[in-house]
Formats: structure tokens, C-alpha cells, sequence
């Protein structure tokens, strides 16, 4: 149970190295990786998951997957994992959701909109979306009193294309400046590479609310757009501190002692304290807290090092053990 943490420690390097002679030292501290909050989000099922992003608009729901012989591509879901999604074909006019206002609690780095976008014909080989039809992406940040065109997917400059959810295509962008960005791929049929699947809009953190409205535009029946998992989401960092305030031999080597201890005091969750002869000693606890190691049957002078870890962040020390090493027999 303690193996994978234990590793994890021996193998970070991702915080500065303090040196020490004997002494004490300062505390360090690390970072962990984003934490990530759903604001709101809409997966178009008939439960849907929650927080629920509310909408409004004529909305077609298709769902499970494509033909395994007469449809481009064959046998692809048409929602997530054969899901329900929103999907439009057959409609030239475009056919508009506006996705309901979403209040941004302070405190986040940054927020993003996102959603899952797949072309495809439902009832053929060949076809799907080409340059008449479009995914149009609007946003608001006052409450839907003013929008402006940021995003437009469309298909194929050169004829018709399509692509499953898992094409690894993206179109991204900052909320700013209020222009539309285009994302068209520039041949034809299918579109594994340069399919938009994954669409964002990232916003800072000091945004107050985020409204969406999303056109869809289908100029005939071969011509399917599908979206599912539309998503607003909230991102900070969390800072962890970690760190020794204390690294150092209980002594030096020699004749009237061939055995030292080191001696680490510090916050974090386990303690690695790696030296010269292959040695090794670790503590691990349950939770992240203050405590104080001693590193036991330290026989050998040199240079020893302590990593400290909590979570994702890591402090790395080093001491040096003097004296000389006691002969067999002593």
C-alpha cells in the first residue's frame, strides 16, 4: 500500500534543493496540479447529470450509433458512448440553443466552456457537414444583454466531411477579442487528424457570469451535427505547503561512534531520506501533518538527501554526515 507513494518521493525533483551543512534549513513549498469544479453542464439525457446548465430552444436529441455499413463513419456513437446528444441535420436556417446564465463564484484562476462536436451522415457513405453548414459559438458575460460570435466550426473547404468524437482536432480560444475565430478542415471525407471534436472558450477567472448561445446549421439530410457534454468548469491552483525545517546528523563518524542518525523535522505526509551504500529510510502517514523522522543505522559519510511529499508536492534537502567509516572489527 505505501509502495506507490515511497516511489513517487524517490523520483521527485520538482522543487528547489536546499543545502545544509549539519544544520537547519528552511521550508520549501510546491504546488499541486489544477483543481477543476462543474459549474454547470448539459449531456442532453434524459436524467441529466448535475449541476443541470439549463436551455431554451427547439432542441432534437439522436442517440446510440451509427450504421455499421451505410452512414460516414460506420458504427461511431452518435452520443458519448452511445449517448443522447443534440443533433441537427436537414436544417438551413440554423437551429439555436441559448443555454442559461451561469453565475462564476470568485476565487477561480480561470473557467472554460467547453463541449464534444462530431460531423457525420446518419444515412449514407461519404458526405457530411461541408462549407454551407456551421456550428456557430456565441458568448456572453452580461447576462445575455449583449452576445458576440467567438467560435464557428464548419466543414470541409474543398466538399463534404465528418468525424467521430475521438478526432483529435481542437478549436480553442481566450473569451477576447470579440471576433469569430474559424476551425474548417481543408479536405474531404474523413477527418481523423483535423475533425474538431473538442471545442473551448477559456475565460479568467474574473469573469462574474458566462451565458452560451450555440447555432447549428445543416443544409440537407446527409448533413448531421452532434454535440454532447457541454460544460462550463472552474479551475484554481492549491497551493500545499511542504517542506523540512530541520535536516542533520545527530553526530560525526569515527571510532566512538560507527553509527549516526538523521534527524528531519517537517510538514508533509511521508519522509525519504536516500544516501551514499544504497540506503534508504522512509516514514509514511496517514494524513499530511507536522512531524518529526530520525533515520535510523547511518554508517557512511557523504552527502544525504530527504524528500518530503504531500499530495503531488514534493521538497527535496540535502546533508552532509562527516567523519570516516568504522573498519570491520571496530
Amino acid at each position: 500500500m505505501l509502495r506507490p507513494l515511497f516511489l513517487f518521493c524517490l523520483l521527485s525533483l520538482i522543487s528547489s534543493t536546499v543545502q545544509a551543512q549539519m544544520g537547519v534549513i528552511s521550508k520549501a513549498a510546491s504546488t499541486t496540479p489544477l483543481e477543476r469544479t462543474t459549474l454547470a453542464i448539459q449531456d442532453f439525457e434524459v436524467t441529466p447529470q448535475l449541476p443541470v446548465w439549463n436551455f431554451t430552444g427547439p432542441v432534437t436529441y439522436e442517440n446510440g450509433y451509427s450504421s455499421a455499413s451505410n452512414a460516414a463513419p460506420t458504427n461511431s456513437p452518435i452520443g458519448i458512448n452511445g449517448s443522447r446528444a443534440w443533433g441537427t441535420t436537414s436544417n438551413s436556417g440554423g437551429l439555436t440553443l441559448e443555454f442559461s446564465n451561469v453565475d462564476i463564484p470568485a476565487g477561480y484562476d480561470s473557467v472554460r466552456v467547453n463541449f464534444k462536436l462530431a460531423a457525420m451522415n446518419l444515412i449514407n457513405t461519404g458526405g457530411g457537414p461541408d462549407n454551407l453548414d456551421y456550428v456557430l459559438v456565441e458568448i456572453s458575460t452580461n447576462g445575455g444583454a449583449n452576445y458576440y460570435s467567438r467560435m464557428r466550426i464548419r466543414g470541409a473547404t474543398t466538399d463534404n466531411s465528418y468525424w467521430p468524437y475521438s478526432a483529435s482536432g481542437v478549436a480553442k480560444v481566450y473569451y477576447q477579442p470579440q471576433t469569430e475565430a474559424l476551425f474548417q478542415p481543408t479536405t474531404s471525407d474523413l477527418q481523423d487528424a483535423r475533425g474538431y471534436s473538442t471545442c473551448e472558450i477559456v475565460f479568467p477567472g474574473s469573469v462574474s457570469q458566462v451565458r452560451v448561445r450555440i447555432t447549428a446549421r445543416s443544409s440537407s439530410s446527409t448533413d448531421t451535427w452532434l454535440i454532447d457534454n457541454l460544460a462550463i468548469i472552474g479551475e484554481k491552483t492549491v497551493t500545499s505547503e511542504v517542506g523540512a525545517s530541520e535536516f542533520k546528523a545527530s553526530g560525526s563518524l569515527g571510532v566512538n561512534g560507527c553509527q549516526v542518525q538523521l534527524l528531519a523535522r517537517g510538514v508533509g505526509e511521508s519522509f525519504v531520506m536516500t544516501g551514499p551504500g544504497g540506503y534508504v529510510f522512509s516514514s509514511v502517514f496517514r494524513t499530511a501533518g507536522s512531524y518529526s523522522v530520525s533515520g535510523l543505522d547511518v554508517k557512511e559519510p557523504g552527502t544525504y538527501t530527504l524528500t518530503v511529499c504531500s499530495g503531488s508536492a514534493s521538497a527535496t534537502y540535502t546533508t552532509v554526515v562527516e567523519g570516516s567509516a568504522c573498519s570491520v572489527g571496530q
